[in-house]
């Protein structure tokens, strides 16, 4: 690969604990790497706290050789795969960390695991990937499932609003030839002009629809094409019901800002539940401070 090339793409990014739940994450991150032909970065973070060496085996701790055996033990994972590597290893904040090596090695994509129900030690990723969706500038990819080839389709969920126009531009890079379908949830707030609630979510639908329209309309000309879906209800549940009901449903993409957005900017519970409740991967995009 050509140096000129090589700084065309921007690298992938893996934060890794380094656990066999992580390796879904690898072998997406290696997929990724290779469809884009990008250089994959393994980062794994020691956090150097009490509890952690209380808990943490010793040949685990970050140390002289901390280094060499998880440099070892990931090129054996990766025997065989023609993609640039290089591996990382340090002690510090995870958080901190992910995004400084991200951000010092050209990085645009980060992709993780996600861990829940495990030893103490595990868990610490889980709350790690929640922190990071939260301040992470560049797309994120929470890894649920075992990659079977690239991704074939995926959900955008929208609001029609800026945030969710960055977050299909941002997401767009990472999945060549990927369907993406635009997914909307609304609600319909009890009338009080003496309508029916039947006739109140028709009108809402009718104006969601509309909305659609106009959004699609102003997507640039690849996208013209995306199919819509519009339905009544709470949006993290019918994700979730959407997701699980239709298997060819492997990522959900969604931004942090926007008038409803799913994923707000102070992701709270709606976030935490959804990245809980998705059986498919999610891909998280911030749009940036200066156009929210």
């Amino acid at each position: 690969m050509s140096s000129t090339s090589t700084q065309a793409i921007p690298s992938i990014l893996l934060a890794t604990d380094l656990s066999a739940r992580c390796d879904r994450a690898l072998d997406r991150a290696v997929q990724l790497a290779g469809q884009r032909g990008a250089r994959l970065v393994v980062l794994h973070v020691q956090e150097p706290s009490a509890l952690a060496q209380l808990t943490i085996p010793s040949w685990r701790r970050v140390n002289a050789n901390h280094q060499e055996v998880a440099t070892r033990r990931l090129r054996k994972d990766l025997a065989g795969t023609k993609i640039d590597l290089e591996v990382v290893v340090k002690a510090g904040k995870a958080v901190e960390s992910i995004i400084e090596t991200a951000q010092s090695h050209g990085c645009g994509l980060i992709v993780t695991g996600i861990a829940r129900d495990e030893t103490l030690g595990r868990l610490i990723l889980g709350t790690t990937v929640e922190k990071l969706v939260r301040t992470a500038t560049i797309p994120v990819l929470v890894v649920r499932n075992k990659p079977h080839g690239a991704y074939r389709n995926a959900l955008l969920a929208t609001d029609f609003s800026d945030g969710s126009r960055h977050a299909l531009s941002a997401a767009r890079p990472w999945l060549p030839g990927v369907d993406i379908t635009l997914f909307h949830a609304f609600n319909a707030p009890a009338s009080s002009t003496g309508e029916t609630h039947a006739q109140q979510v028709e009108g809402f639908r009718k104006a969601a629809q509309e909305q659609a329209q106009a959004f699609v309309a102003s997507l640039p000309g690849t996208e013209a094409g995306n199919k819509v879906e519009v339905e009544y209800g709470q949006p993290e549940t019918l994700l979730s019901a959407r997701a699980f009901d239709d298997d060819d449903t492997e990522l959900v993409i969604a931004g942090t800002h926007g008038l409803t957005g799913i994923l707000r900017t102070s992701i709270g519970s709606v976030a935490d539940s959804l990245l809980e409740s998705l059986p498919c991967d999610v891909l998280v995009v911030r749009q940036p401070a200066a156009a929210a």
